[in-house]
């Protein structure tokens, strides 16, 4: 199986979840190059893309299966997106990565009763600060979201995302892996090896 994801978020939620499952790509960016989504398109998953940009919307409407949307994920309409396209409220994997809107996609989604299994959340810390980081934990920490790779980490030591889980829907032995300012390949591996312990 090919993964597309920059840096393997795509394989955290393969591993974690499986050969099917529903994402949102909320800040989808290209279609292929360094997408988080793509690969699981690839193996069976459904899912939702968002971007603001009217360019990566129509090449990923071009070269993607799921629906593309180009909306303000910060905005009621996004909510509203979610509502007309979604099944159910439970997603299994959210790849959030919209720069200035991605603390208004998160409160969208919480606030409209919509939860996930797992989600990337790219915070830029290397980059922000707490900008995003700070509230993004206490908002998901506030609906009983953990974070199960915290602060991970880019090659350079660079600190880029946090890696969530809803621990409502995976055994409590997975916490057992959770670790701090990890990189990223380590965080992957350590997936790896609980799936593989627990099948």
């Amino acid at each position: 199986m090919r993964f597309y994801g920059k840096e393997k978020q795509d394989r955290f939620a393969y591993y974690l979840i499986g050969k099917k499952g529903i994402f949102l790509d909320v800040g989808c960016y290209h279609p292929t190059q360094w997408n988080n989504t793509k690969a699981l398109e690839e193996a069976g998953w459904k899912g939702l893309m968002f971007d603001i940009r009217d360019k990566w919307v129509d090449l990923c409407r071009q070269h993607r299966t799921s629906k593309v949307f180009c909306v303000d994920v910060s905005t009621d309409e996004f909510a509203e997106i979610l509502k007309d396209n979604l099944e159910k409220p439970v997603i299994d994997y959210i790849s959030l990565d919209a720069d200035d809107g991605s603390l208004g996609a998160l409160q969208q989604l919480l606030t409209n009763g919509y939860s996930f299994k797992c989600m990337t959340f790219e915070h830029d810390f290397y980059d922000r600060g707490n900008v995003l980081k700070a509230p993004s934990k206490a908002l998901l920490e506030a609906y009983g979201y953990q974070p199960l790779f915290e602060d991970v980490k880019l090659a350079d030591g660079k600190i880029w995302e946090d890696w969530w889980i809803n621990p409502t829907c995976f055994p409590p032995e997975l916490m057992e892996i959770a670790c701090k300012e990890t990189f990223f390949e380590e965080c992957v591996l350590k997936v790896m090896g609980f799936r593989d312990d627990n099948e």
